[in-house]
């Protein structure tokens, strides 16, 4: 019985020193997650930023283009 008791505490430990590795790695993946989710919140507002941006630039081109018809130049340019 006491051998028994003696690997049944030893097994107990190595169960204990997993459980508390499988704890740090879940709060690390708790980070990465974190992380993740900032990075893609940033990637998301840059998207719409730059798709603003575009919107601005196409809308310009289509004005500067627009105006050299109108002023008579003949041949459009692409600018």
């Amino acid at each position: 019985i006491s051998q028994f008791s003696e690997q049944t505490q030893k097994k107990i430990s190595e169960l204990e020193a997993i459980h508390e590795r499988m704890k740090a790695l879940t709060a690390s993946m708790d980070k990465i997650v974190k992380t993740l989710q900032e990075g893609h919140a940033q990637l998301s507002k840059a998207s719409e930023e730059t798709n603003r941006i575009l919107n601005l630039v196409f809308k310009e081109q289509h004005h500067i283009k627009r105006d050299r018809v109108l002023s008579g130049s003949g041949h459009k340019q692409t600018v």
